[in-house]
C-alpha cells in the first residue's frame, strides 16, 4: 500500500542556498626530505615500541615540508606529537598498531577556548598549520586491550580502564587533512577535530566491531570549514558526531559516503551549548544503524540552516526501537535553558524501516521551520511502538525533566510535535506487507507555514 502527503511552501530556508567554500586536501609537500622511522631505530615485527623512533623522525621534518614515512611492516607505537607543514605518511603494507602497554599513552594537555583538557591520543597534533596524514596504510587500535576482561560478555556499558583516545587527535589546527588511512579495532574515538578550521577528511576507511563502546568514527567539535567526503565507517557508536561545546560548528560539508552504527549514522550530539550551523550533508548511504540523522538539542544551544539531501537510510542492529530521522528539544538539567532548532531541511530521501521517525520540540521551545521534501518511506516488518521504550536523550546518563516531552510510542510512521512553519511536499509511505495498525502521521502543535496568494492571504 502506498500512500503520499503533499503540502509544499516556497522562499522557505532561501539562506540554505548560498555557496559554501571548503577545504581540498593537496597533495603530499614536494620537499624531497624523507625521514624514514627506520632510520631513527624503528624495528619491524620486534616486542618494542617504535615510539621513540617514531617521534624523531617527527621532529626531524616538522616545520621543513618533508614526509615522515611509516613504510610497510608491522609497527607498533604510543603516542606521537605531529607538527606544522608536514606529512605523516602511513605507506601501503604499513600496520602501525597501538601498543597495549597504556603508560605508553600519557594524559596529555590541549588548550581550549577556556580553559584545557587532557587526552589519551596516539598520533596528537595541537596548534598545527600545513599538517597532512595520509597514505594506503593501517592504524591497528587494539581496542580489547585496553577494555576490561571479557568485556563484550561482562554486562558493562563501558570499560572501566584508561584507554587511548581518540586516537588521532586534531586540537586548535589550520588546513590539516586526513586521507586514505585505515583504521581499526579503535579502544575509543577514532579521530576528534577539536576547534579546529579549514581541515578535511577524504577517503578514510574505519571498522570496529558493532559491540564496541564509545567508538565515535569521526568527531567534529568546535570545527568550522570542514569537509568529509568518500569515507566508510562502520562503528558501534556514532560514525559522524558534531557536538558545540565553546564555539559553533559551523560550514561543514559531508557527502559521498557510506555509515553505519549501532548508534547513529549522522548525529548532533549532546554537549552542544552553542549549535550547528550552515552546513550540508548529502550522497550519504546509511545501513544498519538505530539511528539515520539525529539531532539532539539538550544544552541550550541552537542548530540552525543545515540541509540533509540525497541520503539513502536502512535502519537495523540490535536496539528494537529505530529511527530513521529523530530530532529531540530538552533538558539536561531541570535550571537549563532550552535550546532552539532552525530552519532544516530534508529531501530527496529514501528510508527502509521498521521503525518510524520522531520529530519534536517542547511546547516551551518548539522546532522553527522544518521542511520535509520528496522522501519515501519503506515500512517492512514495523515494530509495536505502543510497547517500545521511552525515547532516548542521546546518553544513558542523562534522565527527563520537567516540561519534557515524549512522543516516542505514538503509533505512526511519523510523530511530528511542537512546530512552527512546517512544509511538507511529497511524502511517499509505502507498507511493504500490507495494510498496518499505525497511521501515516501523527501531529501534536504543529503549525505550517502556509502560503500567501496574491491578496497576501493564507491558502
Amino acid at each position: 500500500m502506498k500512500r503520499h502527503w503533499a503540502r509544499f511552501v516556497g522562499g522557505m530556508l532561501a539562506a540554505l542556498t548560498a555557496l559554501l567554500a571548503f577545504p581540498l586536501a593537496a597533495g603530499a609537500s614536494s620537499n624531497s626530505q624523507r625521514c624514514d622511522i627506520r632510520d631513527f631505530g624503528a624495528v619491524s615485527r620486534d616486542e618494542s615500541a617504535d615510539t621513540d623512533a617514531i617521534q624523531q623522525a617527527v621532529d626531524q621534518c616538522s616545520g621543513t615540508g618533508g614526509t615522515v614515512l611509516v613504510p610497510a611492516g608491522d609497527w607498533s607505537t604510543g603516542t606521537v606529537r605531529l607538527g606544522s607543514n608536514m606529512t605523516f605518511l602511513i605507506d601501503d603494507g604499513a600496520v602501525l598498531s597501538l601498543h597495549p602497554d597504556i603508560a605508553l599513552f600519557p594524559e596529555t594537555i590541549i588548550r581550549q577556548d577556556e580553559g584545557t583538557a587532557s587526552v589519551r591520543a596516539a598520533l596528537l597534533a595541537d596548534g598545527v598549520t600545513g599538517l597532512r596524514i595520509d597514505g594506503a596504510g593501517r592504524i591497528e587500535g587494539n581496542g580489547e586491550a585496553f577494555w576490561d576482561e571479557d568485556f563484550y560478555d561482562s554486562g558493562l556499558r563501558r570499560p572501566t580502564l584508561p584507554r587511548p583516545g581518540p586516537v588521532i587527535e586534531l586540537a586548535n589546527c589550520r588546513d590539516t587533512h586526513l586521507s586514505g588511512i585505515t583504521m581499526t579495532n579503535m579502544p575509543a574515538y577514532a579521530v576528534r577535530f577539536h576547534a579546529c578550521s579549514d581541515v578535511s577528511a577524504t577517503g578514510i576507511t574505519i571498522r570496529n566491531d558493532p559491540r564496541s563502546p564509545n567508538t565515535d568514527g569521526i568527531q567534529i567539535r568546535d570545527t568550522s570549514n570542514m569537509r568529509i567526503s568518500d569515507v566508510d565507517i562502520r562503528t558501534g557508536d556514532d560514525a559522524i558526531v558534531l557536538k558545540s561545546g565553546q564555539r559553533p560548528v559551523d560550514n561543514i560539508l559531508v557527502e559521498d559516503s557510506y555509515l553505519e552504527s549501532d548508534d547513529a549514522a549522522l548525529k548532533f550530539g549532546t554537549s552542544s551549548h552553542v549549535g550547528v550551523t550552515n552546513s550540508v550533508f548529502r550522497n550519504l548511504q546509511i545501513r544498519n544503524s538505530r539511528y539515520g540523522i539525529a539531532i539532539f538539542m539538550i544544552d541550550g544551544g541552537m542548530h540552525q540552516n543545515n540541509v540533509f539531501e540525497n541520503i539513502d537510510i536502512e535502519t537495523g542492529g540490535r536496539h528494537l526501537r529505530q529511527f530513521p530521522i529523530f530530532i529531540d528539544i530538552d533538558r539536561r538539567d531541570a535550571d537549563r535553558s532550552l535550546g532552539r532548532v532552525v530552519d532544516t531541511v530534508f529531501r530527496d530521501m529514501t528510508i527502509m524501516t521498521g521503525g518510524a521517525s520522531l520529530i519534536a520540540g517542547n511546547p516551551e521551545a518548539p522546532i522553527e521551520g522544518l521542511s520535509l521534501q520528496n522522501i519515501t518511506i519503506s515500512v517492512s516488518g514495523p515494530i509495536d511502538l505502543a510497547t517500545a521504550s521511552s525515547k532516548p536523550r542521546g546518553n544513558i546518563e542523562i534522565e527527563g525533566q520537567r516540561g519534557s516531552v515524549d512522543y516516542s510510542s505514538a503509533n505512526a510512521h511519523f510523530a511530528l510535535g511542537h512546530i512552527r512553519g512546517l512544509s511538507l511536499n511529497d511524502i511517499a509511505i509505502v507498507e511493504q506487507h500490507g495494510a498496518s495498525t499505525r497511521a501515516d502521521m501523527f501531529m501534536q502543535d504543529v503549525l505550517y507555514d502556509l502560503p500567501l496568494d496574491s491578496d497576501g492571504v493564507s491558502r
